[in-house]
């Protein structure tokens, strides 16, 4: 004899089943296979992408290359100039439609990285439409500063944003103008030190508050 509380416990376990089966994680680069950096947008040839397989600039054990982004010859008179990006563009290649159903107002991007020698490195989070003329920035930067691997994570639709695009429109992560993710890598208000460096590894976009 099936009771109230068994029903109950039933619905319970299928529900938590859902939910969990509900979560779904893209990872974007883990850089493993060395992918192509030849077509990478950035400033110009003296930002350098190379693959570190050095053990101690891995964040984990289970880790073999991370990518480490260094801008060597710094312009002195470009506060904030922007040199290169992390794209995340998964959500608007064909195919992904109902991936993206499941993330919308609910994407996180999360990734390891740290800081080397050089100038401190701003942090810029942007999200743009799938031909890249609609595009939103975020009103504010994180800077970079810990030569130890830390965990970074932000909800896009938590963040305030300016309306920087050829196409303007309104912010809405509900809708389907929105796909494309990126945290813009740029130089702090100044650059005593003439270089700036980082190291990035696992590149990630959620549907849920991603931890380590």
């Amino acid at each position: 004899m099936i009771t109230n509380k068994n029903f109950f416990l039933f619905f319970m376990i299928l529900g938590s089943l859902y939910a969990f089966s509900q979560k779904q994680q893209l990872m974007i680069s883990n850089f493993e296979n060395k992918p192509s950096t030849v077509n990478w947008w950035r400033d110009n040839e003296n930002v350098k992408f190379i693959y570190d397989e050095t053990k101690s600039n891995q964040y984990s054990v289970k880790s073999k290359v991370s990518l480490h982004v260094r801008w060597n010859l710094v312009p002195q008179d470009r506060p904030f100039a922007w040199f290169t990006d992390l794209k995340a563009d998964t959500l608007a290649v064909e195919g992904m439609e109902k991936t993206w159903m499941n993330f919308k107002e609910k994407t996180w991007m999360s990734f390891w990285c740290k800081a080397g020698e050089g100038d401190t490195l701003m942090l810029h989070f942007l999200v743009l439409n799938k031909g890249h003329k609609s595009k939103w920035g975020a009103t504010k930067m994180i800077p970079l500063t810990s030569k130890k691997w830390q965990f970074v994570k932000v909800k896009f639709s938590d963040l305030e944003y300016e309306n920087w695009g050829v196409i303007k429109g309104d912010f809405n992560l509900k809708e389907d103008i929105a796909k494309c993710f990126e945290v813009g890598l740029r130089l702090s208000s100044s650059s005593p030190k003439g270089f700036v460096e980082a190291w990035f590894d696992d590149i990630q976009l959620t549907n849920y508050e991603p931890f380590r």
